[in-house]
């Protein structure tokens, strides 16, 4: 049985060089996207976190406001205004009434006015009254 036992004088094959560089090369690359697509991932992630934990949930502060504005549209309640400058003797006492309430108030004001401006023609039309022919000159009577 003879092993085989390398010659010390025989030269062994080296790999090419230009393969082994090739290979290096590509995978550099090939790290590097890659490198850069996880880091692309990562901040797009942690900014679409911010925004859904920190962006789009209300604070608690304008959650309380918004309820408690709501509240007062619905309800009576008397305040006092202070004009600039003023002292609290100088104040006004104001009424505050129901959203739906008040906008029914200024339609029937609206409509009442329109009435007694024009009594016997309108009823619910606008007419406009302009004393200029179509020339746009005004006529002086």
């Amino acid at each position: 049985m003879s092993s085989q036992i390398p010659n010390p004088e025989e030269q062994i094959d080296d790999p090419e060089s230009g393969w082994t560089w090739f290979l290096s090369l590509a995978s550099m690359v090939v790290f590097v996207i890659t490198v850069i697509a996880l880091i692309a991932m990562f901040f797009l992630f942690q900014d679409w976190e911010v925004e859904r934990k920190v962006i789009d949930v209300p604070s608690e502060e304008f959650t309380d406001l918004r309820t408690e504005q709501q509240a007062l549209l619905d309800e009576y309640q008397t305040y006092s205004v202070i004009p600039m400058g003023g002292t609290e003797e100088d104040a006004e006492s104001r009424i505050r009434i129901p959203i739906d309430q008040a906008m029914e108030v200024v339609i029937a004001e609206s409509r009442s006015d329109q009435a007694d401006a024009d009594p016997d023609s309108t009823q619910g039309r606008l007419v406009r009254s302009d004393d200029s022919d179509t020339t746009g000159e005004i006529d002086p009577k």
